[in-house]
């Protein structure tokens, strides 16, 4: 039963998550999206520039560190998504035994190598920082933005483990949500899908189309992490929803950043999904007909949202942001309720956060025009996922 801004329970919890992170991206006129996923061995090797230690999987899954070997790279010939990009967004899925880990590093335009996230055990002490200045931009603890366009971007990464009888990290996938978001209207015009961000085609919805996704709160045990768990609350549901449930402050610990204090770290919470079994990417979206063809292949859309107070009717609003707006905040998209309100699934609430129902074009202001950011999960992780060659996949609009 869906529920909009029900009043009958007494005793309210809000835990609107101050502790996302800074999401600073937005949607000019003219911005175009591409996403380029490169999974399984073959892939992954086939587009090797340089390999070292590293080998296939038993199950052709990802890589691995080979027999004997404690350290090793994998370093990919430039991956190029078919547009000039000033945003990028990189995620992986890997798993990492305890005392294994793994780096991934990024170069694109004139920034050099830098280190884009590292997950389980790595070599040298973490660096604390929140924005990392480069040649020519800055990368933004898990997005990176260029002063001008860049046409490839170069991935490397390295694998660890303290002996050759432990077993090694595997890394399965790596996915490049890149935006040109420059107002190139040539290039928009090329690649661009020109729709709005509101459906009308969902807007004549006389049924509840929703997956039903789990609700999660941000209420754990550990009192202090209450208020700063929106993001992995929603990994959380995202797990259960596809069997692999496990208690939200268990989750918050895997994917904890202590480089930056935060648990809102994007790239670190697909990690995360991955590490636990669910696989998942990062990806960018601008209209709700991108998004609920997404949500009928299955997947589960966590979004990044974010707005001021006042930007937005509070008269259509669930409850919790009726006095207040939100700097940085994840919530569940289930899916679309008759006359096409988009249902969500909010951790701010214990009491009020299940199956809110938002206006297509509150929503859009809050998500799409301050990004698009979604984690995408899309089922259990395969160990033998189909060799598929890495091909960009357009997304975006014209205004």
């Amino acid at each position: 039963m869906l529920r909009v801004g029900a009043l009958a329970v007494l005793v309210i919890s809000f835990c609107l998550c101050g502790w996302a992170q800074e999401n600073r991206l937005g949607n000019p006129p003219g911005t175009v999206d591409r996403l380029v996923l490169i999974e399984g061995a073959q892939a992954l090797m086939g587009r090797a520039a340089r390999a070292e230690g590293v080998e296939a999987s038993a199950d052709g899954s990802g890589v691995q560190l080979a027999a004997g070997a404690t350290a090793g790279v994998l370093e990919l010939k430039p991956v190029a998504p078919d547009i000039p990009f000033n945003e990028l967004l990189p995620s992986w899925n890997g798993h990492a035994p305890d005392g294994t880990g793994f780096r991934v590093s990024l170069s694109a335009g004139p920034t050099g190598w830098f280190e884009a996230g590292t997950w389980g055990t790595v070599p040298g002490a973490p660096e604390k920082r929140s924005t990392l200045s480069l040649p020519g931009g800055a990368y933004f603890l898990d997005y990176l933005v260029l002063e001008q366009p860049a046409k490839s971007v170069s991935v490397r990464v390295e694998m660890f483990r303290p002996d050759a009888a432990t077993p090694s990290p595997v890394v399965r996938l790596i996915a490049l949500a890149a935006t040109n978001s420059t107002g190139d209207r040539r290039l928009a015009k090329r690649f661009g899908a020109d729709k709005p961000p509101v459906s009308a085609a969902l807007a004549r919805l006389e049924t509840t189309r929703t997956a039903v996704v789990p609700f999660r709160s941000q209420v754990v045990p550990n009192t202090k992490w209450i208020g700063r768990l929106c993001s992995p609350a929603s990994v959380a549901a995202a797990l259960e929803h596809f069997g692999a449930g496990r208690p939200t402050q268990e989750v918050a610990a895997s994917v904890y950043d202590p480089t930056c204090d935060m648990f809102g770290v994007w790239h670190r919470n697909v990690q995360g999904a991955a590490q636990m079994g669910v696989r998942g990417y990062l990806r960018r979206f601008r209209n709700f007909d991108d998004v609920a063809e997404e949500l009928a292949r299955g997947s589960v859309i966590a979004a990044s949202i974010r707005f001021k107070f006042g930007e937005l009717d509070p008269r259509h609003l669930p409850p919790m942001y009726r006095k207040r707006g939100t700097e940085g905040h994840i919530v569940i998209v289930e899916g679309f309720a008759p006359g096409g309100g988009v249902i969500v699934n909010d951790s701010a609430s214990k009491d009020y956060g299940r199956h809110n129902v938002w206006r297509q074009e509150d929503l859009a202001k809050a998500w799409f025009d301050k990004g698009g950011v979604a984690y995408v999960f899309t089922g259990p992780v395969s160990s033998a996922k189909p060799a598929k060659p890495a091909e960009p996949v357009a997304r975006g609009r014209v205004r």
